[in-house]
């Protein structure tokens, strides 16, 4: 349904969710703390963390001894991400995607504020049009074309239960290559600012692209969560963030990701084995690599506090909050930025914090 390419590794929202109920379980059993590192997302949901998974997470994270860290995504540079605000002047505005030779399908979604409608058309690469297609409820509408194969399905959903705001979700089956034109049009003005994502790296071509993007507010979900710990990824040789790492903030303007953390060709063994048993030892980079490591100093942090007894009641929240505390913060930049969160991590930095 998705039309996600075959060779994409992909996962089902609800089969996470199971993963993270088996963890909870196993460590009520053994009274273990619990870390969760969670090295995956997608640009499909509110980017405000309302969908079912980042729920789960929620509630995990509440949980005394249980600590969740995300991964931020690596999506800036890609032009997956569009926003805009359309004036009280404007009737309509032409959002421009180019699809790539050979893409045998996608999905795009468009989140408007809560208190806000729009409605859509499309314009094809040959210059056929479909007009303004009504608003209807519980119902998709199919659209196909006389001069292309392409079928739009798109379905119109007023108030999406997680988050409240206006979910358009279309879907382009076997589209044609070349510019393509997706007409918002202005039903019901506030502010007028609304976005769209295209699927994440890996899901469709990497040369389906918008041609103006916008690479902030690009952290994939679940990372938008409140309560568990998003990471963004630099690189620790010269301080700078990693060209891929995901922005924030999240669509309501909570501050994600929370901090950066080492990501940028760290050394370390891979899932490979050796003839001889060893691990492979390679290089990685990406927010997987810096929510590793994250998850690592939140071990620690609850060792100290729930092993050793220091502070029994830590959770996702407390954790968060020592290591913000601890975290480097360079006077280059003011905090909490868009990329760097309330800035790197610091374990030692962050004991040092609480000896103070």
């Amino acid at each position: 349904f998705y039309l996600i390419r075959p060779d994409a590794p992909a996962y089902q929202e609800n089969d996470i969710m199971m993963g993270i109920k088996y963890l909870q379980l196993l460590s009520q059993e053994t009274s273990m703390p619990l870390v969760i590192c969670i090295s995956l997302g997608t640009n499909w949901g509110s980017h405000q963390g309302s969908s079912p998974l980042s729920s789960a997470l929620e509630t995990a994270s509440r949980y005394t001894g249980t600590v969740n860290v995300i991964a931020a995504g690596n999506e800036t540079g890609l032009s997956h991400h569009y926003s805009h605000y359309l004036s009280d002047r404007q009737e309509w505005e032409d959002v421009e995607i180019r699809v790539a030779s050979g893409e045998r399908g996608f999905v795009a979604e468009l989140w408007s504020d809560v208190a806000e409608l729009y409605t859509i058309g499309f314009i094809s690469p040959s210059g056929e049009t479909v007009s303004r297609i009504p608003l209807t409820l519980g119902q998709d509408s199919r659209v196909t074309f006389l001069l292309e194969k392409t079928v739009i399905t798109l379905s119109y959903l007023p108030a999406e239960s997680g988050s409240g705001r206006q979910l358009i979700f279309f879907r382009f089956q076997d589209p044609a290559p070349g510019i393509w034109r997706v007409r918002v049009y202005n039903t019901l003005y506030l502010r007028g600012q609304y976005h769209m994502w295209l699927p994440v790296q890996g899901f469709a071509s990497p040369e389906t692209i918008f041609l103006k993007p916008d690479p902030d507010t690009t952290i994939t979900c679940p990372g938008n969560t409140a309560l568990p710990i998003t990471v963004g990824a630099y690189d620790h040789r010269d301080g700078s963030i990693y060209l891929h790492s995901s922005r924030g903030f999240a669509i309501d303007g909570q501050i994600k990701p929370d901090l950066a953390a080492p990501g940028v060709e760290v050394f370390g063994p891979s899932s490979q084995l050796l003839p001889d048993g060893a691990p492979y030892l390679t290089r990685r980079t990406g927010t997987s690599v810096a929510a590793a490591h994250t998850a690592g100093a939140a071990a620690s942090l609850l060792s100290w506090g729930i092993v050793e007894g220091n502070d029994p009641a830590m959770n996702s929240a407390s954790v968060r909050g020592y290591l913000v505390r601890g975290a480097d913060r360079s006077p280059a930049y003011t905090y909490p930025n868009r990329e760097f969160g309330y800035g790197t991590l610091n374990l030692y930095q962050s004991f040092l914090q609480l000896r103070e």
